[in-house]
């Protein structure tokens, strides 16, 4: 019977060297995902802030718009520029032709009297009638 002392395939101070690098490479990937993670939840709290600024401004332009609205001068103003009210007093004038912008008027010649007369006829029909074709 031999009695030959059985060895480790490895020294235990390499097995320990092994496991405190192992534990040691898991720890340092740990912490720069965990500092990766702060950076992320950082920028996303900068974006969000910038958001509710944002947003704090718009609830105060709301805020000013809602007082104006509620004043007197806006149902006046309202009332005269889309309903066309007017008051008591006042008489109101609609005018049938508008010119748009950057046209030019060119005077109607001579001729064209009686083509003209009957062409307003024409246009208070239709406006009568309310076809604006």
């Amino acid at each position: 019977m031999n009695k030959e002392k059985r060895r480790l395939p490895l020294p235990p101070t390499d097995i320990i060297t092994v496991l405190v690098s192992t534990a040691a490479v898991f720890f340092v990937l740990s912490f720069g995902g965990k500092v990766l993670e702060g950076y992320r939840l950082q920028r996303h709290n900068t974006m969000l802030r910038a958001e509710i600024a944002a947003l704090q401004e718009q609830h105060e332009q709301l805020e000013a718009r809602l007082e104006y609205v509620q004043t007197p001068e806006y149902v006046e103003k309202v009332a005269r520029e889309q309903y066309k009210w007017a008051k008591a007093g006042e008489k109101l004038i609609i005018t049938i032709f508008q010119r748009r912008p950057g046209t030019a008027v060119a005077p109607a010649p001579q001729s064209a009297v009686s083509t003209q007369s009957a062409s307003h006829w024409a246009e208070w029909w239709k406006l009568l009638t309310g076809s604006f074709d």
